[in-house]
């Protein structure tokens, strides 16, 4: 070992004993301030281009105060001091983060810059100097072994880069679970680095010894039932659901899906899992299921508001040992617009966004039994049966109510990362939408075709979907992201009425990257409904089974459901003589309507960009959000009325923060958009014929007499209702704002 090898290992060594104390703890302790102390306004680092200003701040302990005390000088938020003993050892820190990662000859200076009494700034000047760099990298005793190429693929470091002794070690770790997810559990390796210090080289050798091929040779249970109760599930049943059987080769990772799938039955208060290689020869392992039982019902209330949703309760009971094995029966019961829904209305003062929806003026409800059989088909699969009754509402769009349904579905696991559910859906209900949509979208003008389409009528639907989560948080994701995709496919083929039938594709992917003091956010989502055969739409689609956007998870400068094409409904009109025709039109000068209706479409896209970041006043309750928002939804092979593709951009400011139910968002959009033209229509009552005639200013469609058992009624000829119609939309600023609530995060 060289002079300088020696020097430095002592310099570590001290550096370790120095800085022994977490920065975690000693940043808690840094935020106190005493009398007297300076406040640190900001904390900057200089020279440094390895490694960004963001990295070297998590590595000490000095933290600038919140942005309200160093911008606006408002005494809010958090005060943090300049700790003196601190300091010099930040130096320190800094020096070892480089040393650390293959920069031996880093130099660190602290300057501390007084701006004003008592308040400083402090500057950290690096001179980084160049990097030992990683030449090779080479892997020894695992030639022999089966699929060598897997195990050594895509290690945490690669030859060319700097000498990071955090990534080496971490190479050799990945290289240690792999194999003890291969059979390997005695696995050994180490290092052996050998540096040049003039070429300022280093070659690394990871030697492995893999130690023998291991089989799990027997599955144990332990299991400790609630005092005073005898054990509720057999041990059968928990190595079934483990999915761990004799035989098979030891994999480590197998053993954690076992603790999770045993874990997930919510049967148990503990789970954890043993493994003995003594008990038996070195190519066998015991392996021993220590779980802990408990309660086996529990039953939950609950309540809440929403914007959309007014007044909402729910109510639960389930049973984790139904039947024994370790199955699950779930009750569930849910209603909603409670307090403006009949027969439990009355209060719509308080829900002012649902009294505009017309679907809001009926409960919402959902009564279900669900039954899952964790483990039937092995350890990574997960089947599902559920019969219910619902009635849901789509903000202004539409009612879907269904008299009784069922959905069996199927989640495996065979990819870890990646659950594929496969789902058949088949009800009985009917869907209720807005007069004037089926005319306009799907050319049923006629009040019996309406009816006709409003019928009950049998739905089957056939579903694919896979989910994959690598975001490090569920509430506040700095990084990784999130992907999913479905399939849904209804036809004569899955037991639908003829005269239904769509494919349909939707798929959403969200990446989080911490950018500065927070979190730049990117989420893309698009999908497509075709005809049953992948074609261009023909068939009649639900109204249910369209795509729509706007609102506080999509494009959230447009009120919910809004974004696209829209039609609209006159509260009254004027009757227009023209020749021998009687013709009805609002006047051209008309801006004003009795409500709209939203289109949505058969195609859609949305991008969304965010940062997030902590607020500057209670920054450990809120965050604040700036976005900007993109999308449209459009109808494919439809007139011009409703293809209308253009893109809309929103800009915002949302201010979430965190409460028991999740995070809370006020959302504030910006539309610089106005309204689109569209057709409009006045909805006639029964007594008048329940009839849709088009009223738009330029409308040609005669108005001819026809003989009826009340007696001679009016209908409007067929024809295309022209989209002339220019409602009213918003001058001011504030006009352009739209404001809503929700729980969650947008994405």
């Amino acid at each position: 070992m060289t002079d300088r090898r020696r020097a430095w290992l002592a310099h570590v060594a001290s550096l370790l004993v120095v800085l022994a104390v977490p920065v975690s703890s000693l940043r808690a302790q840094a935020y106190s301030c005493e009398e007297g102390d300076a406040t640190v306004r900001r904390v900057s680092f200089s020279g440094n281009s390895a490694f960004s200003s963001a990295d070297l701040a998590r590595a000490i302990v000095t933290t600038p105060s919140s942005w309200s005390r160093r911008t606006i000088r408002v005494p809010l938020g958090a005060r943090r001091c300049l700790d003196p003993d601190e300091l010099p050892k930040d130096r320190l820190r800094l020096v070892l983060f480089y040393r650390t990662r293959g920069y031996p000859d880093v130099d660190v200076n602290a300057r501390i810059r007084e701006v004003r009494s008592r308040t400083v700034d402090v500057e950290f000047r690096i001179v980084e100097g160049e990097p030992v760099i990683l030449s090779s990298l080479v892997v020894t005793g695992v030639e022999a072994l089966p699929r060598a190429a897997d195990l050594t693929r895509r290690l945490p470091i690669r030859p060319g880069e700097p000498l990071d002794r955090l990534r080496l070690d971490a190479a050799r770790d990945t290289l240690l679970r792999r194999l003890r997810n291969s059979g390997y559990p005695h696995a050994e390796a180490r290092h052996i680095l050998v540096e040049n210090e003039a070429a300022r080289t280093a070659v690394d050798t990871i030697a492995v010894v893999p130690g023998p091929l291991t089989h799990i040779s027997e599955v144990r249970v332990q299991a400790a039932p609630l005092p005073g109760r005898s054990q509720q599930i057999p041990d059968r049943d928990v190595r079934r659901i483990a999915g761990v059987r004799e035989g098979e080769i030891y994999r480590e990772q197998q053993l954690l899906d076992a603790q999770r799938a045993l874990y997930l039955t919510d049967a148990y208060r503990q789970v954890s899992v043993r493994v003995d290689t003594a008990a038996a020869a070195d190519s066998e392992a015991v392996i021993t299921l220590v779980v802990a039982e408990d309660a086996m019902r529990a039953a939950r209330v609950g309540g809440g508001y929403g914007t959309l949703d007014c007044f909402r309760a729910t109510g639960e009971l389930t049973d984790y040992n139904f039947g024994a094995g370790g199955r699950r029966l779930e009750l569930t019961t849910r209603v909603s617009k409670i307090g403006i829904g009949r027969p439990l209305g009355g209060a719509g003062q308080l829900c002012p966004q649902a009294r505009d929806d017309p679907y809001s003026d009926r409960l919402n409800y959902y009564s279900g039994i669900t039954v899952r059989h964790p483990g039937l088909f092995g350890l990574r699969t997960l089947p599902t049966l559920t019969v219910f009754s619902a009635r849901t509402s789509e903000f202004k769009a539409y009612l879907r109510t269904t008299t009784i349904g069922g959905i069996a579905s199927v989640e495996t696991r065979r990819s870890r990362h990646v659950p594929i559910t496969a789902a058949y859906q088949l009800d009985f209900g009917r869907t209720e939408a807005q007069p004037a949509l089926f005319c306009a979208v799907f050319n049923r003008c006629e009040r019996e075709e309406r009816e006709r389409l409003q019928a009950t009528q049998r739905l089957g639907t056939l579903s694919l979907s896979a989910t994959r989560n690598s975001a490090d948080d569920a509430l506040f994701p700095r990084r990784g992201g999130t992907w999913r995709v479905e399939a849904r496919h209804a036809s004569r083929i899955t037991l639908a009425d003829s005269g239904l039938g769509f494919s349909k594709l939707v798929g959403d992917i969200a990446r989080y990257w911490p950018m500065g003091p927070g979190v730049f956010a990117v989420r893309l989502r698009a999908g497509s409904v075709f005809s049953p055969g992948f074609g261009a739409v023909r068939s009649f689609v639900p109204p249910e089974e369209r795509l729509f956007a706007g609102g506080p998870t999509t494009v959230r400068g447009f009120p919910q459901n809004e974004l696209g094409s829209a039609i609209y409904v006159a509260a009254q009109f004027d009757t227009v003589v023209s020749g021998p025709d009687t013709l009805f039109r609002v006047a051209d000068s008309t801006r004003t309507y009795l409500r709209a209706v939203p289109v949505g479409g058969n195609s859609l896209v949305v991008a969304n960009f965010e940062w997030r970041v902590r607020s500057p006043i209670l920054s450990d309750l809120l965050q604040l959000t700036l976005f900007t928002d993109v999308g449209d939804v459009w109808n494919r092979g439809s007139s011009d009325v409703f293809r209308n593709l253009r893109l809309k951009t929103t800009p915002g400011i949302q201010l979430g923060g965190t409460s028991p139910v999740g995070l809370i968002r006020m959302v504030v959009g910006y539309n610089p958009y106005d309204r689109p033209r569209g057709p409009i229509y006045f909805e006639q009552s029964a007594s008048e014929g329940g009839g849709l005639p088009c009223v738009s200013p330029d409308n040609l469609l005669p108005v001819r007499g026809q003989e009826a058992e009340t007696g001679t009624v009016l209908v409007q000829l067929e024809g295309r209702c022209p989209a002339t119609f220019i409602p009213e939309s918003a001058r001011s600023f504030r006009g352009r704002l739209t404001f809503s609530f929700a729980i969650g995060q947008a994405f």
